[in-house]
């Protein structure tokens, strides 16, 4: 592994061993297209019910009128337009690449009709490519006729992370769970408190196609977890592609929720 800033409190979990017999030959991502490629032979690891739509995503992407603004906007090379219409989601692909060690980029996207949402990469290094993806429910996907992407650095994540000492975070890439009785894709962690306190902590995961190539960098659905000495729970990450099976290996990690923790 390449990635050394998170050493003590960082678990790479390979997906090969955790997620049945995955191909490794596929192409890894070039830059060419930004539509990932229907892959979903995983294996179930959780059976959580999610009440929110965490089904991937694999609508063929679109060129619309668009614009990149903001401080970071140069380093976004190329993006796309998708929309699902049959879940009432729409959103933008795109990728993000040669970003600053530690500081955490967010990429708004805000459409034709005025709804908006984004995407924050947590974790990523110098000379790894993220593929963002951000998704929305809140407008009528046909009606989208444009939109414009804003690139802004959201602070710094290198401070604060948890020593595997104290607290741990350790579990599975493949189907977590469904909603509404269709697959949701991701990583399933379980997160043991070893302090000897009460602590407070920010699940946080990568998710690699190749050794540069990051197609998911985020938070769980539970954003903070609450924890007494000695307890453990279970945290999701849905992976928004349609190409979990690609995945080559994840990172996982937890922050401290305050700096008073060793």
């Amino acid at each position: 592994m390449r990635r050394r800033r998170y050493l003590h409190g960082l678990i790479t979990v390979p997906t090969a061993g955790v997620a049945g017999c995955l191909s490794r030959d596929s192409i890894p991502d070039d830059g060419s297209d930004l539509t990932p490629e229907d892959d979903r032979d995983v294996k179930t690891v959780a059976a959580e019910t999610f009440d929110d739509d965490f089904t991937p995503i694999c609508a063929e992407g679109e060129s619309l009128e668009s614009d990149v603004e903001g401080f970071y906007a140069e380093l976004v090379t190329d993006h796309e337009f998708f929309r699902d219409v049959e879940s009432g989601r729409y959103g933008v692909r795109g990728r993000v690449s040669t970003w600053d060690s530690g500081n955490i980029p967010k990429v708004t996207a805000e459409f034709s009709d005025g709804s908006f949402d984004w995407d924050r990469g947590y974790g990523l290094d110098e000379g790894e490519t993220y593929l963002f993806t951000v998704v929305s429910s809140e407008g009528d996907p046909d009606a989208i006729d444009g939109y414009t992407l804003t690139v802004e650095g959201g602070g710094v994540d290198d401070i604060g992370i948890a020593s595997k000492e104290y607290v741990t975070i350790d579990g599975e890439w493949g189907q977590i769970g469904t909603y509404d009785d269709a697959p949701v894709y991701g990583y399933a962690g379980t997160v043991t408190n070893d302090h000897t306190e009460d602590v407070r902590l920010f699940p946080r995961m990568k998710a690699y196609l190749d050794e540069t190539t990051v197609a998911y960098a985020g938070q769980s659905t539970e954003t903070s977890v609450d924890l007494a000495l000695g307890d453990t729970q279970t945290v999701y990450f849905p992976y928004p592609r349609c190409d979990p099976a690609k995945i080559d290996h994840v990172e996982g990690w937890l922050e401290w929720a305050t700096m008073i923790y060793p």
